[in-house]
């Protein structure tokens, strides 16, 4: 071959420097990827209204789970006042490295899409994180909104369709119900909604997003049950499926506008947050430290309370921080995990504590195993890590080491059932020292080598106390069996801290927030500290006092409290009191517009929806029994599109796969309307291993006639690709593949035959870290270079191409992006494929440059026999299709977006909300030769006359080889397409040409 030798070395660079092209095109094809560590073994039990899908050795927490879902079933259908009929289908993962390695939605584009298949199809992933009782609320939550999303917008097909285009809830509206549902009257909503309040900061309701929208939504939603009643929530939420206004069905069902239903939320939180102040006093810290990270999990302060580490999170990528007080900057010295920005990761990361003088163990999971590694303190200032240990694989929970460094007291969860042990690093051994079915939430070391740890576990001969319940007890090695109970309450309690031998402090979670309790060992005393430790999360104790990592809104930072400032507070005493459940659900508040019959009424609807069901499945309980792979459609779209040499068409496609997305089937047709102008394509994925195999087919068939002759092109390729992932940012795929064109008359048999058939490979590198910030909207760095050769088998001749592709995304402000993408690509050899430059994609209505040189297309509207392997080059807004093409080409575009929705104050409909207005700049070239500015770079020659004509002339001009286009245009989803109108000028030469419009289908790069 001829170019042999710099394809070689193309290749070498790909492979070593790390650099592919997906397509020239300009609408980017997500391919997500996944990376599996180990094999997976599933089994599932089901009921009447739940599926549990679990790994092997954790049918206990399958059951368990299934049991409380059913347990919580009528509570949550009652309270939303509607029972469906589908059975929730749920995957649980012992911990959260485990669920990072599953191929749930890696169809699907981004977690938000992934997120709303789940909603429509019943489906849950959820991994097991921290304990029992924020695992079970998590379930409740996600439960509670496949049931809000049905309701609001499932049944037919018709009311599906009329809800997506009519009904359009906040996201305050749906997650803030669920998260009332799962928590209720919850501290953590009491504290958000306290500092809202009292700074001042609370955005308009439509604009709330994430985590901030779903407390906002949690603390209205409470407030309507306490003011109320609950079954006003029933009520609110039917009405909301019926007239699809989230504010008028408030204001119907209350019988009060809407403003004045918000200005009494705020008086009723305001009062509670005035009663707080009056009843504890704000200490000032003497330093805050702020993190550049938004979140900090496992806060540790060193023994001599100059070092503190933390964990940060981003998208699944864990970073561990050690800080030096009074420096400015932290240094991070371990990182494990994997970036997945297309998935809603909350995993806690690596845990970490502090032993000896200033030693610090870290425990983390790295590729499907658990490590350790411990770091000792430099006289620099700095940690030196040791070398790392590989440790039984357990689901870890939590850890705290022992002062000598050899044993880690730890919390694991194993065989559905959280426990404490005592993990010896020396033997690699763990011993446990509870073994029962309640759950623990914490463990600590004392000096004496006992044991305290918080539990749920109450004294037999009492009744059940109130959910949520904490009993203190301490372990003794000496007495293993029979640990002695040190206090119990109701409520939460956590964050133990010892100050001292006989002085404790803990954190209580009371319903105006975390309270500071101190402990005093001697005479098993408690005072409530009076500092307003509202915000508090978690604190570490020092020499000096008590650094506290505070949840500011939605930020975290570091405060400290000098011991002088919190000793001279005046205090008042606290009793440990259990709460009998009985009496708590006799307090409750009740509307006194509510009746029995009412209650009676809705319970006796449900319990008919839930015989109904019974009957149709008799079983109630299934299994366990071995997981099958069940092949599901997963979607099927139907789309308008614009073929740029075939024109108008329809394309469907059709996805399956199993329920675990390990098989992905993918296939499409495309016919245009003539009916002789057809695609068809089918696509196969194997994604249970690290390494991804891929085979696809294609068949394209383009026939176009003139006066004199009718021609048919068909064209195929077979390709075989294996896709190695580095990690969820970055990967390597390698394809080969088989490609024929065959051109042949239809009016004359005599014509030969004209066949080709070429042997390619090509090696690809993508790197994708950007983020989908909306519809059309992304934030990130996005780069691809491909490298492919083809080999004509039937023929003589070669070719080989390079491409690059890089985008970058930039939010400027709440209301403007920009984005810009750059578009190169050089191809060498003797059978080259060109490169035609101008226009849209998907451009409905398209029109093609009239070309008096040689092009793909044919100078007779016969296209040649390899038109199927050239490329199309876009956007060049204000020129027509074709306007340039050769070997090479260069295209910039540059857009600044404005998504309308930003500066609405209230929400509208689905297609208001789509609207976007752009303003672009695309520059480009195409050329055939070493540079466009030579003298023949295949653009600036243009053939006049010959055939028919006896004369025939050629021109060469020197015009400016670059083509510019500027414009503005408008975005909306109509209908499910999402429709792009643009009004472009071109500039060629220096003439500005008249304008051109588009009208295209499909988001811009």
């Amino acid at each position: 071959m001829r170019n042999f030798t710099s394809f070689i070395a193309v290749v070498f660079v790909l492979i070593f420097g790390s650099i592919e092209l997906k397509a020239q095109g300009s609408q980017w094809i997500s391919e997500n990827h996944r990376i599996q560590y180990q094999k997976f073994a599933w089994k599932y039990v089901g009921s009447s209204n739940f599926e549990v899908y679990y790994l092997d050795k954790n049918e206990a927490l399958a059951k368990s789970t299934l049991a409380y879902l059913e347990s919580d079933f009528v509570r949550v259908t009652e309270l939303i006042s509607y029972s469906p009929v589908q059975k929730i289908k749920l995957f649980i993962y012992p911990n959260h490295e485990t669920w990072l390695q599953s191929n749930g939605g890696i169809s699907l584009a981004n977690a938000k899409e992934v997120e709303q298949e789940n909603l429509s199809k019943f489906r849950i992933e959820i991994a097991f994180k921290e304990n029992l009782a924020s695992f079970k609320q998590e379930l409740t939550k996600q439960v509670a909104s496949i049931y809000l999303h049905d309701l609001l917008y499932g049944g037919s097909v018709k009311d599906v369709l009329q809800s997506s285009l009519l009904l359009n809830v906040s996201d305050w509206y749906v997650q803030g119900m669920a998260a009332y549902i799962a928590r209720g009257d919850s501290p953590e909503m009491r504290r958000f909604t306290y500092q809202i309040i009292s700074e001042n900061k609370i955005r308009k309701l439509p604009l709330a997003k994430g985590k901030e929208a779903e407390l906002l939504g949690q603390s209205i939603w409470a407030y309507i049950a306490t003011t109320y009643g609950k079954q006003s929530i029933g009520n609110i939420l039917n009405l909301t499926r019926i007239i699809r206004s989230e504010q008028s069905s408030i204001s119907s069902t209350i019988r009060k506008p809407f403003s004045k239903f918000l200005k009494d939320w705020f008086d009723y939180y305001l009062n509670d947050a005035k009663q707080l102040e009056v009843n504890s006093l704000k200490v000032f810290s003497t330093e805050e430290y702020t993190t550049s990270a938004p979140t900090m999990n496992s806060y540790r302060l060193s023994p001599d309370g100059l070092h503190e580490v933390w964990v940060s999170d981003e998208s699944g990528r864990y970073s561990v921080h050690f800080h030096t007080l009074g420096a400015k900057k932290s240094q991070i010295i371990l990182q494990s995990g994997l970036k997945d920005v297309n998935r809603i990761s909350e995993g806690k990361g690596p845990l970490v504590s502090w032993y000896g003088k200033n030693s610090l163990a870290v425990l983390f999971s790295d590729q499907g195993y658990t490590w350790y590694q411990s770091f000792t303190m430099e006289k620099s200032g700095k940690l030196k890590g040791d070398d790392k240990k590989k440790i039984a694989n357990l689901s870890y929970l939590d850890m705290k080491m022992a002062a000598n460094g050899t044993k880690m007291l730890v919390r694991i969860m194993e065989k559905g059932q959280v426990d404490v042990g005592i993990y010896d690093l020396k033997r690699n051994r763990l011993n446990p020292v509870t073994k029962d079915a309640f759950d623990e939430t914490e463990a600590h070391w004392l000096p004496d080598n006992r044991i305290l740890y918080l539990t749920d576990r109450y004294i037999d001969s009492l009744p059940a106390p109130a959910a949520p319940f904490t009993s203190a007890f301490i372990w003794n090695p000496d007495e293993p069996e029979n640990p002695s109970r040190l206090f119990s309450t109701s409520g939460k309690v956590f964050n133990f801290q010892f100050r001292s031998d006989s002085v404790a402090y803990f954190l209580q979670a009371q319903n105006t927030g975390n309270r500071l309790i101190r402990f005093q060992w001697s005479d098993s005393t408690f005072q409530q500290m009076a500092v307003r430790s509202v915000a508090w999360e978690n604190f570490e104790i020092g020499p000096a006092g008590i650094s506290s990592k505070e949840s500011n809104i939605l930020s975290d930072k570091i405060a400290r409290y000098t011991w002088a400032s919190l000793d001279e507070l005046t205090n008042s005493s606290w009793i440990p009191t259990i709460i009998d459940p009985v009496i708590l659900h006799a307090v409750e508040p009740v509307n006194a517009e509510s009746t029995d019959l009412a209650k009676k009424t809705r319970r006796a609807r449900l319990e008919r929806q839930q015989s109904i069901r019974l009957k149709r499945e008799p079983g109630k309980l299934v299994g366990p029994l071995d997981y099958e792979n069940t092949f599901v459609m997963n979607s099927s779209e139907g789309q308008f599109r614009s073929d740029p040499i075939r024109g108008l068409g329809y394309g469907y496609e059709l996805k399956a796969n199993d329920l675990l997305e390990n098989h992905l089937f993918k296939a499409g047709a495309f016919l245009t309307a003539n009916l002789r102008n057809t695609d068809i394509w089918g696509e196969y994925s194997y994604l249970a291993n690290k390494l991804d195999w891929t085979f696809r087919y294609d068949r394209k068939v383009l026939g176009q006639d003139t006066e004199s002759e009718s021609q048919k092109i068909r064209f195929n390729r077979f390709a075989l690709t294996a896709t190695y992932p580095f990690n969820l940012l970055s990967r390597l795929s390698v394809t080969g593949m088989y490609s024929t064109n065959r051109l042949f008359s239809q009016l004359s048999l005599t014509n030969p035959e004209d066949y080709s058939g070429y042997a390619g490979t090509s090696v690809n590198y993508v790197f994708d870290n950007t983020v989908s910030a909306g519809e059309n909207l992304r934030t990130g760095f996005r780069f691809s270079l491909l490298a492919e050769a083809h080999k004509e088998v039937v023929n003589t001749g070669d070719f080989v191409r390079l491409g690059l592709d890089a985008r970058y995304y930039k939010k400027l402000s709440n209301s403007f992006y920009f984005a810009t993408r750059l578009s190169a690509s050089h191809q060498m050899g003797s059978q080259t494929q060109a490169s035609m430059l101008g226009g849209m994609e998907n451009w409905l209505f398209n029109k093609q440059e009239t070309r008096t040189q040689e092009s793909p297309l044919g100078l007779a509207n016969l296209a040649q026999r390899d038109v199927f392997m050239s490329n199309f080059i876009a956007p060049l807004r204000g020129f027509a299709l074709n306007k340039l093409s050769g070997n090479s080409h260069l295209l910039l575009n540059m857009e600044l977006r404005l998504p309308v929705k930003s500066l609405m104050a209230i929400e509208s409909s689905s297609v208001l909300n789509s609207v976007q207005l752009v303003g672009f700049t695309d520059i480009g070239t195409a050329w055939s030769g070493s540079s466009p500015f030579a003298k023949t770079n295949g653009f600036n020659t243009n053939v006049y006359g010959g055939k028919t004509n006896p004369f025939q002339a050629t021109v060469t001009d020197f015009r400016n080889p670059f083509l510019m286009g500027y414009g503005f245009g408008a975005r909306a989803t109509v209908f499910g397409y999402f429709v792009k109108f643009d009004y472009a000028f071109g500039l060629e030469n220096k003439e500005v040409k008249s304008p051109v419009t588009y009208l295209t289908l499909g988001y811009d790069f």
